[in-house]
């Protein structure tokens, strides 16, 4: 089994990290850090794999030719506008959205689109907006930040797909 580079970078991050935490903090403040992830690992570990299931799921209940249609490589700015809106009204945190993407991608979606999905789901969020911003922030900077960064999301899509070209 070969690791991925990136999980070495992880595991020196977390090493560093805890030697800065020692040094400053000393053995308590690494036990807390230590007690706060393992109270975090307990809830991701309880919702990552049926996020996952979930997600491969709806994949399969998806018609490929649908996905292919919509929201494929061949479906160019068309497409990318589609994804953005799909990708904001997923209802969820990461836990869903990216295993999402990650089963549309297994489905047909462009690449292209699958950008414009994320961006669109974090850009926004038609659930976060109605049960926390208007209601915390007021409905007249909701309004002002959806209309800046509406484009956002198809913006993010054609970049990445002239990107894809060229890298």
């Amino acid at each position: 089994m070969m690791i991925d580079t990136s999980v070495y970078i992880l595991w020196g991050l977390v090493v560093f990290f805890m030697a800065l935490t020692w040094y400053t903090h000393g053995s308590q403040g690494v036990r807390e850090g230590l007690n706060g992830a393992l109270t975090l690992g307990k809830i991701v570990v309880r919702i990552v794999p049926f996020a996952l299931l979930a997600a491969m799921l709806l994949s399969q209940m998806i018609p490929q030719e649908l996905i292919a249609h919509l929201i494929g490589s061949e479906s160019g700015l068309t497409g990318i506008i589609i994804a953005s809106l799909a990708g904001g009204l997923v209802p969820s945190g990461p836990f869903l959205s990216f295993p999402l993407a990650l089963s549309l991608y297994h489905t047909g979606a462009g690449l292209p689109q699958l950008i414009a999905f994320i961006t669109g789901w974090s850009v926004y969020a038609t659930f976060r907006v109605m049960v926390y911003e208007i209601p915390m922030m007021g409905a007249r900077f909701t309004f002002i930040r959806l209309a800046a960064s509406a484009i956002l999301p198809v913006v993010a899509g054609v970049l990445a797909g002239l990107l894809f070209q060229v890298i």
